[in-house]
């Protein structure tokens, strides 16, 4: 599996972008365009991003969830204190 992704110049890409286009859109790996010997842009098939974003959607919610259930379970081990007036919180 490469996981390199596919390098192109940016005048490549303006001599040639219906090939680099379906490259991008073909491949699982992103297209990176470089100018100035340095990475510009990369460009990547709309299902693969979709993925991308879904499971960093996943993560995010996991992440999330981690942090609620450890709030519950250290509020249940009297770590925490439960309050209604928040003036003791607030500088006067």
């Amino acid at each position: 599996m490469n996981i390199l992704p596919t390098l192109v110049s940016a005048s490549d890409l303006q001599r040639d972008s219906a090939r680099i286009l379906n490259l991008a859109k073909s491949g699982n790996q992103p297209v990176v365009v470089i100018r100035n010997n340095k990475p510009e842009v990369a460009m990547l098939n709309v299902k693969k991003l979709q993925k991308i974003l879904d499971r960093i959607q996943e993560l995010e919610d996991e992440s999330l969830l981690s942090g609620i259930r450890k709030t519950e379970a250290d509020f249940k081990a009297g770590k925490l204190k439960s309050t209604t007036d928040f003036s003791e919180f607030l500088d006067d």
